[in-house]
């Protein structure tokens, strides 16, 4: 099982108010992956522009998911700039990640908070309130809809 994982929108409120702050959602992706124990994490966020694998890893570890740092495997390629709002765009990369690692077969979900990313018959993402970001409940909606997905 794979899960794509956006960061803007997912892992905090996007847009940021005053009092938010970046990360803020990760004790609700902890979750999610305790939820998933065989999910294995690409990320697919814009930040990935502006950091190194390692870096995005270490900075989600320092937001107290240590234990979780085997499952994050990679991301996926930049196939537009941030700023590019192209339809599907992010399907597309997800498509290529995939297909570049020989596992189309894989099961998968995405957690993403822009729809337009997606084509609308894209039945893996489950698709977050990006003024919020990842909640609890959405926690548990994600456990109950992982098993549809599988």
């Amino acid at each position: 099982m794979i899960l794509f994982l956006d960061f803007d929108g997912v892992l905090h409120p996007f847009p940021m108010g005053p009092t938010d702050s970046h990360l803020s959602a990760t004790s609700a992706l902890w979750k999610v992956l305790d939820t998933i124990p065989d999910a294995s994490v690409v990320i697919t966020s814009t930040w990935r522009e502006r950091y190194s694998f390692a870096e995005l890893v270490g900075l989600l570890m320092a937001r107290g998911g240590e234990r979780f740092a085997s499952r994050f495997i990679g991301v996926t390629p930049i196939m537009e700039s941030a700023t590019d709002y192209v339809p599907g765009i992010r399907q597309r990369e997800i498509e290529s990640w995939l297909m570049d690692n020989a596992v189309e077969q894989e099961p998968y979900i995405i957690l993403d908070d822009i729809e337009e990313y997606f084509d609308s018959t894209c039945k893996n993402l489950y698709l977050v309130d990006g003024v919020t970001g990842l909640t609890d409940d959405d926690v548990d909606a994600i456990a109950l809809w992982f098993k549809t997905v599988v």
